[in-house]
């Protein structure tokens, strides 16, 4: 993609909801086969499909989508996503406002151009925007591009979520 404008990052639309469930998929996907302990349901498709809508028009979520030019006259292609959501930590006290970086994807082919670090960026901008007091990411273990991309825009470890598999008795 050298020499090509970069992807342009702007709120996700409801047209959008085709190509973002492609993109969430291939994003849980390949979460499900680096994080072993994460495993894709049979259905995931379908719960995204119904889910992406709704969260569209949710007032504390925000979903960006990443869109690489196209010739003039046709549709940009939606390459990457991020999603985003203003909560209150610990739920019980209210006591800080908290911008939750939920999810970021960037599709293979466009990868290591800056997209992810621009849909952070863009995200960030707009939880500080609505208030925040901290931020907050989740990365499961193993997803070694994530922390890497999230440590670099300067998130640091929190907690240590350790787990044990029932299946295991």
């Amino acid at each position: 993609m050298t020499g090509e404008r970069p992807p342009t990052i702007r709120a996700a639309r409801r047209g959008d909801v085709p190509a973002l469930v492609d993109l969430r998929i291939q994003h849980l996907g390949e979460i499900a086969k680096q994080a072993t302990h994460v495993r894709l349901l049979p259905d995931a498709r379908q719960r995204t499909e119904q889910s992406l809508p709704v969260w569209l028009g949710q007032e504390g979520r925000i979903v960006l989508v990443a869109e690489a030019p196209a010739p003039e006259g046709e549709e940009g292609v939606l390459v990457g996503y991020a999603m985003g959501l203003v909560s209150t930590w610990p739920p019980v006290f209210k006591n800080q406002k908290v911008g939750e970086i939920l999810e970021c994807y960037v599709g293979v082919k466009y990868r290591a151009q800056g997209t992810g670090r621009g849909l952070v960026a863009k995200l960030t901008e707009i939880l500080v925007g609505r208030g925040v007091e901290v931020l907050r990411s989740v990365v499961p273990e193993g997803l070694e591009g994530a922390s890497g991309r999230m440590a670099a825009a300067g998130y640091q470890p929190l907690y240590l979520v350790m787990q044990r598999e029932l299946d295991e008795f």
